[in-house]
Protein backbone atom coordinates (compact mmCIF):
# COMPACT_ATOMS: atom_id res chain seq x y z
CA UNK A 1 0.00 0.00 0.00
CA UNK A 2 1.61 3.38 -0.77
CA UNK A 3 2.28 4.88 2.31
CA UNK A 4 2.40 8.71 3.29
CA UNK A 5 6.15 8.18 2.98
CA UNK A 6 5.96 7.75 -0.22
CA UNK A 7 3.65 10.64 -1.44
CA UNK A 8 6.23 12.62 0.78
CA UNK A 9 8.84 11.44 -1.52
CA UNK A 10 6.92 12.27 -4.50
CA UNK A 11 6.13 15.83 -3.84
CA UNK A 12 9.33 16.18 -2.44
CA UNK A 13 10.84 15.20 -5.85
CA UNK A 14 8.47 17.69 -7.72
CA UNK A 15 9.66 20.04 -5.27
CA UNK A 16 13.14 19.42 -5.94
CA UNK A 17 12.61 19.85 -9.46
CA UNK A 18 10.53 23.24 -9.16
CA UNK A 19 13.65 24.75 -7.66
CA UNK A 20 15.75 23.64 -10.37
CA UNK A 21 13.53 25.29 -13.46
CA UNK A 22 12.49 22.19 -14.29
CA UNK A 23 9.16 22.15 -12.88
CA UNK A 24 5.68 19.85 -14.36
CA UNK A 25 5.86 21.71 -18.13
CA UNK A 26 2.61 22.73 -19.28
CA UNK A 27 2.14 19.87 -21.66
CA UNK A 28 3.27 17.26 -19.31
CA UNK A 29 0.46 14.72 -17.80
CA UNK A 30 0.98 13.09 -14.44
CA UNK A 31 -1.43 10.00 -13.75
CA UNK A 32 -2.31 8.34 -10.59
CA UNK A 33 -3.06 4.17 -11.18
CA UNK A 34 -4.69 2.73 -8.33
CA UNK A 35 -2.56 -0.47 -8.90
CA UNK A 36 1.31 -1.62 -9.30
CA UNK A 37 1.95 -2.33 -12.71
CA UNK A 38 2.22 -5.89 -14.06
CA UNK A 39 3.76 -6.31 -17.17
CA UNK A 40 3.69 -3.34 -20.61
CA UNK A 41 2.80 -6.40 -22.40
CA UNK A 42 -1.08 -6.75 -22.81
CA UNK A 43 -0.47 -10.03 -24.44
CA UNK A 44 0.79 -11.31 -21.19
CA UNK A 45 -1.74 -9.44 -18.83
CA UNK A 46 -5.22 -9.79 -16.95
CA UNK A 47 -4.47 -5.97 -15.54
CA UNK A 48 -6.45 -3.29 -16.49
CA UNK A 49 -3.94 -0.86 -15.09
CA UNK A 50 -1.55 -2.50 -17.73
CA UNK A 51 -3.68 -2.11 -20.87
CA UNK A 52 -4.19 1.45 -19.58
CA UNK A 53 -0.35 2.49 -19.71
CA UNK A 54 0.48 0.26 -22.76
CA UNK A 55 -2.48 1.80 -24.57
CA UNK A 56 -0.53 4.99 -25.65
CA UNK A 57 2.55 3.13 -26.87
CA UNK A 58 1.06 0.05 -28.24
CA UNK A 59 -2.05 0.18 -30.75
CA UNK A 60 -4.43 -2.56 -32.19
CA UNK A 61 -6.21 -2.84 -35.44
CA UNK A 62 -9.35 -2.16 -33.87
CA UNK A 63 -10.07 -0.11 -30.54
CA UNK A 64 -13.47 1.19 -29.05
CA UNK A 65 -14.39 4.62 -28.57
CA UNK A 66 -15.86 5.94 -25.18
CA UNK A 67 -18.92 4.62 -25.62
CA UNK A 68 -17.72 1.03 -26.50
CA UNK A 69 -18.37 1.25 -30.02
CA UNK A 70 -15.95 -0.32 -32.64
CA UNK A 71 -13.41 2.38 -34.55
CA UNK A 72 -10.66 1.70 -37.07
CA UNK A 73 -7.06 2.49 -35.21
CA UNK A 74 -4.10 0.47 -37.01
CA UNK A 75 -6.98 -1.21 -39.17
CA UNK A 76 -9.16 0.68 -41.68
CA UNK A 77 -11.62 -1.96 -42.83
CA UNK A 78 -12.60 -5.53 -42.09
CA UNK A 79 -14.93 -8.05 -42.48
CA UNK A 80 -15.99 -11.35 -41.45
CA UNK A 81 -16.98 -14.57 -43.50
CA UNK A 82 -20.59 -15.67 -43.31
CA UNK A 83 -19.56 -18.97 -41.51
CA UNK A 84 -18.06 -16.63 -39.51
CA UNK A 85 -14.41 -18.53 -39.78
CA UNK A 86 -12.73 -16.86 -42.25
CA UNK A 87 -11.87 -12.33 -40.79
CA UNK A 88 -9.91 -10.09 -43.52
CA UNK A 89 -8.48 -7.18 -42.12
CA UNK A 90 -6.79 -4.25 -44.54
CA UNK A 91 -3.84 -1.86 -42.77
CA UNK A 92 -3.30 1.67 -42.57
CA UNK A 93 -0.16 2.18 -44.58
CA UNK A 94 2.54 4.83 -44.37
CA UNK A 95 2.86 3.59 -40.02
CA UNK A 96 5.96 3.33 -38.25
CA UNK A 97 7.23 1.28 -35.25
CA UNK A 98 9.23 3.72 -32.77
CA UNK A 99 12.52 1.36 -33.50
CA UNK A 100 12.01 2.25 -37.13
CA UNK A 101 10.41 -0.85 -38.21
CA UNK A 102 7.88 -0.56 -41.03
CA UNK A 103 4.25 -1.33 -39.65
CA UNK A 104 2.70 -3.80 -42.48
CA UNK A 105 1.14 -7.71 -42.85
CA UNK A 106 4.37 -9.38 -41.52
CA UNK A 107 4.16 -7.46 -38.26
CA UNK A 108 0.31 -8.18 -37.51
CA UNK A 109 1.01 -11.74 -38.46
CA UNK A 110 3.85 -11.88 -36.30
CA UNK A 111 1.90 -10.70 -32.92
CA UNK A 112 -1.60 -12.92 -34.26
CA UNK A 113 0.43 -16.33 -34.50
CA UNK A 114 2.03 -15.71 -30.75
CA UNK A 115 -1.60 -14.97 -29.57
CA UNK A 116 -2.58 -17.91 -31.71
CA UNK A 117 0.74 -20.35 -30.64
CA UNK A 118 -0.88 -21.60 -26.98
CA UNK A 119 2.50 -22.92 -26.27
CA UNK A 120 3.18 -19.44 -25.30
CA UNK A 121 1.34 -19.76 -22.38
CA UNK A 122 0.36 -15.84 -22.29
CA UNK A 123 -1.98 -14.71 -20.25
CA UNK A 124 -4.09 -14.07 -23.58
CA UNK A 125 -3.35 -17.25 -25.56
CA UNK A 126 -6.93 -18.26 -25.21
CA UNK A 127 -8.63 -15.11 -26.95
CA UNK A 128 -6.60 -16.22 -30.14
CA UNK A 129 -7.21 -20.35 -29.42
CA UNK A 130 -9.56 -21.00 -32.39
CA UNK A 131 -7.01 -18.92 -34.98
CA UNK A 132 -5.93 -21.80 -37.24
CA UNK A 133 -3.69 -19.92 -39.59
CA UNK A 134 -3.09 -15.99 -40.48
CA UNK A 135 -2.54 -15.13 -44.28
CA UNK A 136 -0.86 -11.95 -45.57
CA UNK A 137 -2.39 -11.62 -49.32
CA UNK A 138 -0.19 -8.73 -49.46
CA UNK A 139 2.12 -5.75 -47.52
CA UNK A 140 -1.67 -4.05 -46.26
CA UNK A 141 -3.79 -7.59 -45.95
CA UNK A 142 -4.63 -9.85 -42.80
CA UNK A 143 -6.87 -12.65 -43.31
CA UNK A 144 -7.18 -14.87 -40.06
CA UNK A 145 -8.26 -18.56 -40.93
CA UNK A 146 -10.03 -19.72 -37.92
CA UNK A 147 -10.46 -23.84 -36.89
CA UNK A 148 -14.11 -23.58 -36.27
CA UNK A 149 -16.69 -20.61 -36.11
CA UNK A 150 -16.34 -17.73 -33.88
CA UNK A 151 -18.72 -15.38 -33.90
CA UNK A 152 -17.08 -12.93 -31.23
CA UNK A 153 -13.92 -12.97 -33.04
CA UNK A 154 -13.93 -8.84 -34.47
CA UNK A 155 -14.80 -7.63 -31.03
CA UNK A 156 -11.88 -10.35 -29.77
CA UNK A 157 -9.30 -8.35 -32.62
CA UNK A 158 -10.68 -5.15 -30.49
CA UNK A 159 -9.61 -6.14 -26.86
CA UNK A 160 -7.39 -3.99 -25.28
CA UNK A 161 -4.63 -7.21 -24.78
CA UNK A 162 -4.62 -7.72 -29.05
CA UNK A 163 -2.03 -5.25 -29.28
CA UNK A 164 0.59 -4.76 -32.14
CA UNK A 165 4.43 -5.19 -30.76
CA UNK A 166 7.43 -4.31 -33.29
CA UNK A 167 7.95 -7.84 -34.79
CA UNK A 168 11.70 -6.93 -34.37
CA UNK A 169 11.37 -5.87 -30.55
CA UNK A 170 9.39 -9.60 -30.46
CA UNK A 171 12.14 -11.47 -31.64
CA UNK A 172 14.71 -9.67 -29.92
CA UNK A 173 13.67 -9.65 -26.34
CA UNK A 174 10.71 -12.43 -26.37
CA UNK A 175 8.77 -12.03 -22.92
CA UNK A 176 11.10 -9.23 -22.01
CA UNK A 177 9.26 -6.89 -24.42
CA UNK A 178 7.03 -7.01 -20.91
CA UNK A 179 9.57 -4.38 -19.58
CA UNK A 180 10.55 -2.77 -22.96
CA UNK A 181 7.46 -2.60 -25.14
CA UNK A 182 7.54 -0.89 -28.81
CA UNK A 183 4.60 -0.11 -30.37
CA UNK A 184 3.32 2.19 -32.97
CA UNK A 185 1.54 4.75 -30.80
CA UNK A 186 1.50 8.17 -29.95
CA UNK A 187 4.05 7.61 -26.97
CA UNK A 188 7.51 6.20 -26.61
CA UNK A 189 8.38 4.32 -23.71
CA UNK A 190 11.01 5.73 -21.66
CA UNK A 191 11.46 4.09 -18.27
CA UNK A 192 10.02 1.75 -15.89
CA UNK A 193 11.07 1.85 -12.26
CA UNK A 194 9.62 -0.40 -10.60
CA UNK A 195 6.77 0.19 -7.74
CA UNK A 196 7.30 4.20 -8.19
CA UNK A 197 6.71 5.10 -12.39
CA UNK A 198 6.47 4.23 -15.83
CA UNK A 199 7.39 7.32 -18.16
CA UNK A 200 6.37 7.79 -21.87
CA UNK A 201 7.38 10.52 -23.93
CA UNK A 202 5.44 12.09 -27.25
CA UNK A 203 6.37 10.25 -30.53
CA UNK A 204 7.50 13.22 -32.86
CA UNK A 205 6.42 10.74 -35.92
CA UNK A 206 3.32 9.47 -35.00
CA UNK A 207 0.88 8.41 -38.11
CA UNK A 208 -1.41 10.80 -37.14
CA UNK A 209 -0.14 14.64 -37.33
CA UNK A 210 -3.00 16.16 -35.06
CA UNK A 211 -1.30 14.06 -32.05
CA UNK A 212 0.05 13.77 -29.05
CA UNK A 213 -0.71 17.10 -27.73
CA UNK A 214 0.95 16.82 -24.42
CA UNK A 215 5.20 15.99 -24.30
CA UNK A 216 5.05 13.55 -21.44
CA UNK A 217 2.83 11.60 -19.47
CA UNK A 218 4.32 9.54 -16.16
CA UNK A 219 2.09 7.43 -14.32
CA UNK A 220 2.52 5.97 -10.56
CA UNK A 221 1.18 3.45 -8.57
CA UNK A 222 -0.89 5.25 -5.83
CA UNK A 223 -2.76 2.26 -4.39
CA UNK A 224 -4.48 4.55 -1.37
CA UNK A 225 -7.27 6.08 -2.74
CA UNK A 226 -7.32 9.45 -0.32
CA UNK A 227 -3.39 10.18 -1.47
CA UNK A 228 -4.49 9.95 -5.02
CA UNK A 229 -7.13 12.85 -4.18
CA UNK A 230 -4.78 14.47 -2.17
CA UNK A 231 -1.95 14.22 -5.29
CA UNK A 232 -4.20 15.68 -7.55
CA UNK A 233 -6.33 18.60 -5.49
CA UNK A 234 -2.24 19.61 -5.13
CA UNK A 235 -1.79 19.62 -8.86
CA UNK A 236 0.97 16.85 -8.17
CA UNK A 237 -1.07 14.97 -10.72
CA UNK A 238 -3.80 15.68 -12.86
CA UNK A 239 -5.91 12.72 -13.38
CA UNK A 240 -6.81 9.58 -11.67
CA UNK A 241 -7.86 6.25 -13.29
CA UNK A 242 -9.75 5.18 -10.66
CA UNK A 243 -11.83 7.24 -8.07
CA UNK A 244 -13.59 6.23 -5.46
CA UNK A 245 -17.08 6.95 -5.15
CA UNK A 246 -16.71 8.05 -1.44
CA UNK A 247 -14.50 10.43 -2.46
CA UNK A 248 -16.12 11.97 -5.49
CA UNK A 249 -18.02 14.81 -3.60
CA UNK A 250 -14.39 16.36 -2.46
CA UNK A 251 -13.25 16.98 -5.97
CA UNK A 252 -16.72 18.01 -6.92
CA UNK A 253 -16.15 20.70 -4.02
CA UNK A 254 -12.90 21.87 -6.22
CA UNK A 255 -13.30 24.55 -8.50
CA UNK A 256 -10.77 23.58 -10.74
CA UNK A 257 -10.95 19.62 -11.23
CA UNK A 258 -13.89 17.47 -11.46
CA UNK A 259 -15.66 14.37 -12.05
CA UNK A 260 -16.10 11.94 -14.46
CA UNK A 261 -18.62 8.93 -14.21
CA UNK A 262 -19.63 6.37 -16.99
CA UNK A 263 -22.01 3.57 -16.07
CA UNK A 264 -19.68 0.62 -16.38
CA UNK A 265 -19.77 -3.13 -17.68
CA UNK A 266 -17.60 -5.09 -14.73
CA UNK A 267 -19.52 -7.11 -12.56
CA UNK A 268 -17.47 -7.79 -8.75
CA UNK A 269 -18.15 -10.59 -7.10
CA UNK A 270 -17.31 -13.54 -4.70
CA UNK A 271 -16.37 -16.37 -6.04
CA UNK A 272 -16.88 -19.49 -4.07
CA UNK A 273 -14.45 -22.40 -4.51
CA UNK A 274 -16.74 -25.07 -5.23
CA UNK A 275 -13.74 -27.75 -4.66
CA UNK A 276 -14.50 -26.87 -1.17
CA UNK A 277 -17.36 -29.57 0.61
CA UNK A 278 -19.50 -26.81 1.73
CA UNK A 279 -19.76 -24.73 -1.78
CA UNK A 280 -20.38 -27.79 -3.56
CA UNK A 281 -23.74 -27.62 -2.11
CA UNK A 282 -25.91 -25.32 -4.28
CA UNK A 283 -28.27 -24.60 -1.01
CA UNK A 284 -25.16 -23.08 0.52
CA UNK A 285 -24.21 -20.86 -2.04
CA UNK A 286 -27.52 -19.49 -2.65
CA UNK A 287 -28.04 -19.02 0.86
CA UNK A 288 -24.84 -16.92 0.86
CA UNK A 289 -26.54 -14.75 -2.06
CA UNK A 290 -29.59 -14.35 -0.09
CA UNK A 291 -27.71 -13.01 3.29
CA UNK A 292 -25.38 -10.89 1.79
CA UNK A 293 -27.65 -7.08 1.18
CA UNK A 294 -26.24 -6.09 -2.63
CA UNK A 295 -27.90 -3.01 -2.57
CA UNK A 296 -26.35 -2.40 0.99
CA UNK A 297 -22.70 -3.13 -0.81
CA UNK A 298 -23.24 -1.05 -3.66
CA UNK A 299 -24.05 2.38 -1.08
CA UNK A 300 -21.55 1.29 1.41
CA UNK A 301 -18.95 0.63 -1.18
CA UNK A 302 -19.49 2.69 -4.24
CA UNK A 303 -21.46 5.62 -2.19
CA UNK A 304 -24.79 4.32 -4.77
CA UNK A 305 -23.01 5.00 -7.42
CA UNK A 306 -23.62 1.72 -9.33
CA UNK A 307 -26.56 -1.11 -9.50
CA UNK A 308 -26.94 -4.56 -8.08
CA UNK A 309 -26.44 -7.01 -10.63
CA UNK A 310 -29.52 -9.05 -12.00
CA UNK A 311 -27.53 -11.66 -14.34
CA UNK A 312 -23.67 -12.72 -14.69
CA UNK A 313 -23.29 -10.16 -17.20
CA UNK A 314 -23.81 -6.59 -17.09
CA UNK A 315 -26.36 -4.55 -19.09
CA UNK A 316 -24.46 -2.67 -21.58
CA UNK A 317 -22.63 -6.24 -22.08
CA UNK A 318 -23.72 -7.34 -25.77
CA UNK A 319 -26.24 -10.35 -25.75
CA UNK A 320 -27.04 -9.64 -21.79
CA UNK A 321 -30.17 -11.41 -20.83
CA UNK A 322 -32.06 -10.36 -17.24
CA UNK A 323 -32.94 -12.97 -15.35
CA UNK A 324 -35.03 -12.54 -11.79
CA UNK A 325 -33.35 -9.77 -9.21
CA UNK A 326 -31.39 -10.82 -6.24
CA UNK A 327 -33.27 -10.23 -2.95
CA UNK A 328 -32.13 -10.00 0.51
CA UNK A 329 -33.72 -12.96 2.72
CA UNK A 330 -32.27 -13.62 5.81
CA UNK A 331 -34.67 -15.90 7.21
CA UNK A 332 -34.31 -18.27 3.80
CA UNK A 333 -31.00 -17.94 3.91
CA UNK A 334 -30.67 -19.56 7.21
CA UNK A 335 -33.26 -22.13 6.23
CA UNK A 336 -31.00 -23.18 3.09
CA UNK A 337 -27.73 -23.55 5.39
CA UNK A 338 -29.40 -25.35 8.24
CA UNK A 339 -31.41 -27.44 5.58
CA UNK A 340 -27.97 -28.08 3.96
CA UNK A 341 -26.20 -28.99 7.42
CA UNK A 342 -24.70 -25.89 7.90
CA UNK A 343 -26.88 -24.29 10.76
CA UNK A 344 -24.16 -23.83 12.93
CA UNK A 345 -22.12 -22.18 10.17
CA UNK A 346 -18.06 -22.65 9.40
CA UNK A 347 -15.07 -20.83 8.84
CA UNK A 348 -13.69 -19.95 5.41
CA UNK A 349 -11.25 -17.50 4.55
CA UNK A 350 -12.19 -14.43 1.61
CA UNK A 351 -8.78 -13.12 -0.69
CA UNK A 352 -9.33 -9.59 -1.92
CA UNK A 353 -7.13 -7.00 -2.39
CA UNK A 354 -5.60 -4.57 -0.07
CA UNK A 355 -6.11 -1.28 -1.48
CA UNK A 356 -8.97 1.09 0.24
CA UNK A 357 -11.76 -0.36 -1.55
CA UNK A 358 -10.59 -4.06 -1.51
CA UNK A 359 -10.66 -3.92 2.48
CA UNK A 360 -14.17 -2.43 2.39
CA UNK A 361 -15.53 -5.00 0.13
CA UNK A 362 -13.95 -7.67 2.14
CA UNK A 363 -15.20 -6.33 5.74
CA UNK A 364 -19.09 -5.88 4.48
CA UNK A 365 -18.77 -9.66 3.22
CA UNK A 366 -16.76 -10.43 7.21
CA UNK A 367 -20.13 -8.81 8.88
CA UNK A 368 -22.91 -9.72 6.26
CA UNK A 369 -21.82 -13.51 6.47
CA UNK A 370 -21.85 -13.32 10.56
CA UNK A 371 -25.48 -13.54 10.34
CA UNK A 372 -25.63 -16.95 8.89
CA UNK A 373 -22.85 -18.19 11.68
CA UNK A 374 -20.21 -17.78 9.01
CA UNK A 375 -16.89 -16.87 10.29
CA UNK A 376 -14.65 -15.00 7.98
CA UNK A 377 -11.17 -14.44 7.81
CA UNK A 378 -10.41 -11.81 5.69
CA UNK A 379 -6.96 -11.88 3.36
CA UNK A 380 -6.02 -8.57 1.56
CA UNK A 381 -3.51 -8.58 -0.50
CA UNK A 382 -1.11 -6.41 -2.85
CA UNK A 383 -2.08 -6.61 -6.48
CA UNK A 384 1.04 -8.01 -8.05
CA UNK A 385 0.95 -10.96 -4.82
CA UNK A 386 -2.70 -11.81 -5.77
CA UNK A 387 -2.08 -11.82 -9.31
CA UNK A 388 1.45 -14.30 -8.35
CA UNK A 389 -0.95 -16.83 -5.76
CA UNK A 390 -3.66 -16.26 -8.67
CA UNK A 391 -2.74 -16.33 -11.97
CA UNK A 392 0.44 -17.90 -11.95
CA UNK A 393 1.25 -20.81 -9.53
CA UNK A 394 -2.35 -22.17 -8.61
CA UNK A 395 -3.75 -25.71 -8.62
CA UNK A 396 -7.38 -26.16 -8.46
CA UNK A 397 -7.15 -29.30 -6.50
CA UNK A 398 -5.15 -27.87 -3.85
CA UNK A 399 -6.32 -24.00 -3.72
CA UNK A 400 -6.43 -22.83 -0.20
CA UNK A 401 -8.95 -20.01 -0.25
CA UNK A 402 -12.68 -20.41 -0.32
CA UNK A 403 -13.74 -17.07 -1.53
CA UNK A 404 -12.20 -14.67 -3.96
CA UNK A 405 -13.01 -11.43 -4.91
CA UNK A 406 -12.98 -9.96 -8.17
CA UNK A 407 -14.61 -8.34 -10.54
CA UNK A 408 -14.55 -9.10 -14.49
CA UNK A 409 -15.17 -6.69 -17.69
CA UNK A 410 -15.94 -7.67 -21.06
CA UNK A 411 -13.01 -5.83 -22.65
CA UNK A 412 -14.29 -7.02 -25.74
CA UNK A 413 -18.21 -5.89 -25.10
CA UNK A 414 -19.45 -9.13 -25.66
CA UNK A 415 -20.86 -11.58 -23.96
CA UNK A 416 -18.31 -14.18 -24.79
CA UNK A 417 -15.77 -12.58 -22.85
CA UNK A 418 -17.19 -12.96 -19.26
CA UNK A 419 -19.15 -15.65 -19.78
CA UNK A 420 -16.57 -17.73 -21.19
CA UNK A 421 -13.98 -17.07 -18.74
CA UNK A 422 -15.72 -16.84 -15.52
CA UNK A 423 -17.76 -19.34 -15.71
CA UNK A 424 -17.02 -22.07 -18.73
CA UNK A 425 -14.94 -24.91 -17.41
CA UNK A 426 -12.10 -23.88 -19.87
CA UNK A 427 -11.99 -20.30 -17.84
CA UNK A 428 -10.45 -21.85 -14.67
CA UNK A 429 -7.63 -20.20 -13.20
CA UNK A 430 -4.60 -20.05 -13.53
CA UNK A 431 -5.93 -20.28 -17.18
CA UNK A 432 -8.40 -17.32 -17.21
CA UNK A 433 -10.67 -16.15 -14.72
CA UNK A 434 -13.37 -18.81 -13.32
CA UNK A 435 -12.35 -18.33 -10.04
CA UNK A 436 -14.84 -20.94 -8.59
CA UNK A 437 -13.47 -23.53 -10.24
CA UNK A 438 -17.36 -23.75 -11.65
CA UNK A 439 -18.04 -26.01 -14.61
CA UNK A 440 -21.58 -27.09 -16.09
CA UNK A 441 -22.03 -29.36 -19.38
CA UNK A 442 -25.25 -27.05 -20.38
CA UNK A 443 -23.17 -23.71 -19.99
CA UNK A 444 -20.13 -24.96 -21.85
CA UNK A 445 -22.68 -26.34 -24.33
CA UNK A 446 -24.60 -23.09 -24.82
CA UNK A 447 -20.97 -20.53 -25.03
CA UNK A 448 -19.89 -23.01 -27.63
CA UNK A 449 -23.03 -22.78 -29.55
CA UNK A 450 -23.12 -19.07 -29.68
CA UNK A 451 -19.41 -18.80 -31.16
CA UNK A 452 -20.31 -21.48 -33.67
CA UNK A 453 -22.15 -19.22 -35.92
CA UNK A 454 -21.86 -15.96 -37.19
CA UNK A 455 -25.78 -14.99 -36.67
CA UNK A 456 -26.90 -12.78 -33.96
CA UNK A 457 -30.17 -14.17 -32.84
CA UNK A 458 -28.73 -17.48 -32.77
CA UNK A 459 -26.24 -16.42 -30.82
CA UNK A 460 -28.18 -14.65 -28.06
CA UNK A 461 -30.54 -17.27 -28.09
CA UNK A 462 -27.16 -19.49 -26.76
CA UNK A 463 -26.40 -17.26 -24.11
CA UNK A 464 -29.19 -16.38 -23.12
CA UNK A 465 -29.83 -20.21 -21.95
CA UNK A 466 -26.12 -19.88 -20.45
CA UNK A 467 -26.88 -16.88 -17.99
CA UNK A 468 -30.14 -18.56 -16.79
CA UNK A 469 -28.53 -21.82 -15.74
CA UNK A 470 -25.16 -19.99 -14.48
CA UNK A 471 -27.83 -18.14 -12.02
CA UNK A 472 -29.21 -20.86 -11.30
CA UNK A 473 -26.33 -22.40 -10.05
CA UNK A 474 -24.59 -19.08 -8.58
CA UNK A 475 -21.18 -20.23 -8.37
CA UNK A 476 -20.68 -17.07 -7.14
CA UNK A 477 -22.32 -14.26 -4.90
CA UNK A 478 -22.79 -11.36 -7.53
CA UNK A 479 -21.89 -7.88 -5.62
CA UNK A 480 -22.19 -4.69 -7.84
CA UNK A 481 -21.96 -3.47 -11.16
CA UNK A 482 -19.82 -0.23 -10.07
CA UNK A 483 -19.98 2.97 -12.52
CA UNK A 484 -16.48 3.69 -13.51
CA UNK A 485 -15.50 7.30 -12.19
CA UNK A 486 -12.56 9.04 -12.45
CA UNK A 487 -11.26 13.00 -11.34
CA UNK A 488 -9.79 15.18 -13.62
CA UNK A 489 -8.33 18.41 -13.77
CA UNK A 490 -10.54 21.19 -15.40
CA UNK A 491 -8.70 22.25 -18.33
CA UNK A 492 -7.23 19.01 -19.22
CA UNK A 493 -8.97 17.13 -22.33
CA UNK A 494 -9.01 13.45 -24.14
CA UNK A 495 -7.98 11.42 -20.84
CA UNK A 496 -11.09 8.93 -19.82
CA UNK A 497 -12.23 5.73 -18.06
CA UNK A 498 -13.57 3.41 -20.50
CA UNK A 499 -17.01 1.59 -19.38
CA UNK A 500 -14.56 -1.68 -19.16
CA UNK A 501 -12.58 -0.20 -16.68
CA UNK A 502 -9.53 0.83 -18.59
CA UNK A 503 -8.10 4.20 -19.51
CA UNK A 504 -7.37 5.97 -22.42
CA UNK A 505 -5.37 8.80 -22.71
CA UNK A 506 -3.47 9.17 -26.12
CA UNK A 507 -5.55 12.08 -26.81
CA UNK A 508 -4.86 13.66 -24.12
CA UNK A 509 -4.47 18.03 -24.42
CA UNK A 510 -4.58 21.33 -22.42
CA UNK A 511 -7.48 23.61 -23.86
Amino acid sequence: MTSFFKRTALSAMLLASSALGTSLAAADLNIAMDQIFQRMDPHNSNYNVDYSVASGVLERLITFDKNMKLVPQLATEWEGSADAKTFTFKLREGVKFHDGTPFNAAAVKANFDRLADQSQNLAKNSLFKVVDTVETPDDYTVVLNLKEPFGAMINTVAHPSVVIHSPKALEELGKDVDRNPVGTGPFVFKEWVPGERVVVEKNDEYWDSDWPKVDKVTFYPVTESATRVSMMLSDEIQFIHVLPAELAKRVNNADSHEVLEVPGITVWTASMNTKKEHFQDVRVRKAFNLAIDQQAFVDVVYSGHGTVPDSPIAPDTRFYEAQTPLETDLNKARALMKEAGYEDGFEIEIWGINNSTGVRMLQFLQQQLSQINVKVKIVPMEGATRSEKVFSSMDPETATFDMLMGGWSPSTGDADWHLRPVYATEGWIPKIYNMAFYSNETVDKAIQDALNTGDAEARGDAYAIAQKQIWEDSPVVWLAIENKMAGRKKGLTGVFQMPDGTMQYAKAAYE
